[in-house]
């Protein structure tokens, strides 16, 4: 496909070919070099994407206020409206590690949480497991309340790799790209520095899914900048989420960010799927147990010892 600027090249070297041709006097003249085609102008620099989330965190409320944010704690409501669905969302965040639980009436409660670094879901139709690969990190980042100011904890490096006019505003594109190379891009406006949207492709059970949040509502709470509403386009459907409280250095409780179960001791022998519970350990493989029924082979639990 020929671009507009490709072709207004095209146009302006057939001209300066043509230009003077005409009835002028007869006989041969000396041949004359065509004109050199017009220069083509040079591409101007994108901005550096380290300045430009700089600027963004500043925006917003600066990397002091950002670095001395200890916990948080949000409520929202959350709308479906193509799916007629609604729901109520919380987070509790601390450092890095998190805890969300969303309930839905017809869809039931969905969980996620992550403790030191061990992320791990929970809703009705996968039941609790760890997670791991890009889903974990997506988990990680999606939960910091400004992505531009912990990019560098979630990942590995960051390019402009555009700027663009949308809708009267000038949007620079800013592709982060994580250790497992999953991508992520950031829009920011180039005149308030504030977030505009970024887009990912959601890794989950089913499949992989792209999705775009568009960030709006912004507001001050403590002299930190925050989007009280985002829109989440994942091409199947919408939803909306309003943000209907949010308390900085909050109190959180630790007991939440950790995995069910995953403090409960294994007994020897006991039929249990590690993974579950870490996904860096391979599933316990079942045992052959003897029973005294003269059956061969049967898979049971192993008895457990006795007490002393």
């Amino acid at each position: 496909m020929t671009t507009l600027r490709s072709l207004a090249l095209s146009l302006c070297f057939i001209g300066a070919c043509t230009q003077g041709a005409g009835s002028g006097d007869a006989g041969p003249k000396p041949a004359e070099k065509p004109p050199a085609p017009p220069a083509t102008p040079a591409e101007p620099a994108l901005p550096g994407a380290e300045k430009l989330l700089a600027d963004s965190v500043e925006a917003m409320g600066g990397a002091a206020k950002f670095d001395a944010l200890r916990s948080y704690y949000a409520e929202s409501q959350l709308s479906m409206g193509g799916l007629g669905l609604t729901g109520v969302a919380k987070t509790w965040w601390r450092g890095g590690d998190f805890y969300n639980e969303t309930e839905m009436p017809g869809v039931g409660q969905m969980k996620v949480g992550s403790l030191g670094g061990k992320a791990w879901a929970d809703d009705p139709i996968n039941g609790p497991r760890a997670l791991g690969g890009k889903e974990s990190e997506q988990a990680a980042w999606s939960a910091t309340l400004c992505l531009a100011h912990e990019w560098k904890r979630h990942f590995k490096t960051a390019e402009t790799t555009g700027v663009k006019e949308v809708d009267g505003k000038k949007l620079a594109e800013i592709t982060l790209t994580s250790a497992l190379g999953d991508k992520v891009v950031m829009r920011i406006d180039m005149a308030s520095k504030l977030p505009v949207s970024q887009s990912f492709t959601q890794v989950n059970p089913m499949g992989e899914l792209p999705a775009t949040v568009t960030f709006e509502d912004f507001r001050k709470v403590d002299g930190v900048t925050i989007a009280f509403k985002q829109v989440v386009d994942a091409s199947l459907t919408k939803a909306v989420s309003t943000t209907t409280k949010v308390e900085l250095n909050a109190p959180v409780e630790e007991a939440k960010f950790a995995m069910p179960g995953a403090d409960k001791p294994v007994t020897p022998g006991a039929l249990v799927d590690a993974a579950k519970i870490d996904p860096t350990k391979p599933a316990e493989p079942e045992k052959d147990v003897a029973r005294t029924d003269g059956k061969k082979g049967a898979k049971v639990k192993a008895p457990k010892p006795d007490s002393p």
